[in-house]
């Protein structure tokens, strides 16, 4: 097997790798997604033409301390499911690695790993990285992660998760932005960063726990690419008004916000929707007003709502039936 060049083993039942693998040098993709594998032999770093390594959803919690002796490495992809009691929150758990892992400088994916603070300060080494993912982010990482990120200029997907839902997440000094085509922010957000308005290419905006004002909105709607926008316990109001903007959004989430009392959606918004989900929002009373006039709408999910919206919504004579 020493010839072999790629080895999926996906979904198998395999919990551990045989000794041999680190022979096989000319290796370049190794893909152990959904397997029980907890570990990598130490000698990992051998196979020096391996390109991509996807352990995701298997076992494996950290990666060798030699990983970043491989230099061909480009798609490193270690996220995995949390299944644990603090699940609600962490329900997607980084990959500890050692700081030395910015020495890959021709890492083109790094998905998903633990925010260190060596780390961090020595990411903007690594300049071909087009996507990022990092959990347990805390406050006193935002400067170095900003500095970091600022040096990374063909960034397209970025997501950060802080370490606890209260945790603010300090990325207001970020700059190299325009770049970026799909972005996750989970943890608090004191403020809208002002350099949302610089994300021109954007087309995903996932926004969770971010406690956001209505005024958040005004921030959004112009996003000329935004096709889906996801608020995930991201709004602390009781009335959330899209009152215009959003020309190409086609895919709307609204999900646990426990505040919401009435969604709007004015004339001048959202054209173009085509799917609205809506879950876990008991507080809301109504469907969103003005659902009636998306011509475009072509699914309504409404899943843990209020029985009041659901009776609303059901029968000839509802309040809501249109």
């Amino acid at each position: 097997l020493k010839l072999l060049r790629a080895l999926d083993l996906e979904d198998s039942a395999i919990s551990k790798l045989p000794d041999c693998l680190v022979t096989m040098f000319n290796l370049k993709y190794l893909n152990l997604s959904k397997t029980q594998v907890k570990e990598l032999p130490k000698d990992f770093h051998k196979l020096i033409n391996l390109e991509t390594l996807n352990t995701k959803h298997s076992k494996i919690e950290e990666l060798p301390p030699g990983m970043w002796k491989l230099q061909k490495l480009r798609y490193l992809i270690t996220f995995r499911r949390n299944d644990g009691h603090d699940s609600n929150w962490n329900y997607v758990l980084g990959t500890r690695v050692v700081p030395k892992i910015w020495q890959l400088k021709d890492l083109q994916v790094m998905d998903c790993f633990n925010a260190e603070a060596e780390l961090i300060k020595n990411l903007g080494n690594m300049t071909q990285l087009t996507r990022i993912s990092l959990v347990m982010v805390k406050r006193e990482h935002g400067r170095d992660l900003c500095d970091s990120l600022n040096k990374i200029r063909r960034l397209r997907f970025l997501s950060l998760t802080s370490i606890h839902e209260e945790e603010p997440l300090e990325i207001d000094d970020l700059i190299a932005t325009a770049s970026i085509e799909k972005l996750f922010l989970a943890g608090k957000l004191e403020r809208v960063p002002i350099w949302f308005n610089t994300l021109q290419n954007l087309t995903y905006l996932g926004l969770r726990g971010s406690q956001l004002q209505e005024n958040a909105i005004l921030s959004i709607q112009t996003l000329p690419r935004l096709v889906w926008l996801s608020f995930y316990n991201a709004y602390m109001g009781p009335r959330l008004c899209f009152a215009q903007g959003f020309q190409n959004l086609k895919i709307l989430e609204i999900v646990q916000m426990k505040h919401l009392t009435e969604v709007v959606i004015e004339d001048g918004a959202m054209f173009e929707l085509q799917k609205l989900y809506i879950r876990a929002c008991r507080g809301l009373e109504s469907v969103p007003k003005g659902i009636e006039n998306r011509i475009n709408l072509q699914e309504l999910h409404l899943i843990h709502v209020s029985n009041q919206l659901v009776e609303g919504i059901s029968g000839d004579g509802s309040v809501d039936r249109s």
